[in-house]
């Protein structure tokens, strides 16, 4: 029998160090794997690379307008990787013509006037960082990407919105209505609804 009791310690004590690890140790560990993989997402945006160590200027093709003057005027995106971490990124598109690129600390370079087109696509991948932004023109818009969305409202909490404040009119209507009141809540009420009360009086 002592030899069941003491089975019954080693496993008790087991299941506290186990309790101890769930509730201590892994959510800790599991914090720190967490912190890492955002740190790791920061470090590969600040050095242009996209989650797969790739650099996120081999994710798109390119043709690059120039001046008259041999100068960069533009770069218009001709195509997109699949799952491009520009797109992802920022929500750039095919067709789109980036024409400014502004990097983490807020600083813009325009491409018309650089030197060349890989200056602007250096440009595009220093904004490619954590805050990073991109200015492009597509189709007759200038835009500046990410754009920020607006969540729709949900329609059903519109429409329960809407039956909510129908149902409050109605209540205090008829509230109005019993008190002997006009719906503008003056005492007498207008002729037509004494006259529609006169009418609904029961006749004998």
């Amino acid at each position: 029998m002592r030899w069941a009791f003491g089975l019954a310690g080693v496993l008790v004590t087991i299941g506290v160090i186990a309790w101890i690890m769930a509730k201590v140790e892994l959510p800790e560990t599991q914090q720190a794997i967490k912190v890492q993989d955002e740190a790791k997402v920061m470090t590969d945006q600040i050095s242009g690379r996209d989650a797969s160590g790739v650099d996120v200027g081999n994710t798109y093709s390119d043709y690059a307008d120039t001046r008259d003057d041999g100068k960069l005027l533009d770069i218009q995106i001709t195509q997109l990787a699949p799952a491009s971490a520009m797109a992802t990124r920022f929500g750039l598109q095919t067709n789109d013509v980036v024409v400014a690129a502004i990097d983490g600390h807020g600083v813009r370079t325009d491409l018309n006037g650089l030197n060349s087109e890989e200056e602007g696509k250096d440009a595009i991948r220093e904004a490619y960082g954590p805050v990073g932004q991109l200015v492009v023109k597509r189709g007759t818009q200038e835009l500046t990407l990410p754009v920020a969305n607006t969540p729709p409202q949900n329609p059903v909490v519109a429409n329960n919105t809407q039956q909510n404040q129908q149902m409050q009119q109605n209540a205090q209507k008829t509230e109005k209505q019993q008190e002997g009141k006009s719906n503008d809540g003056s005492e007498n009420g207008t002729m037509d609804e004494l006259h529609q009360r006169l009418h609904a009086l029961p006749t004998y």
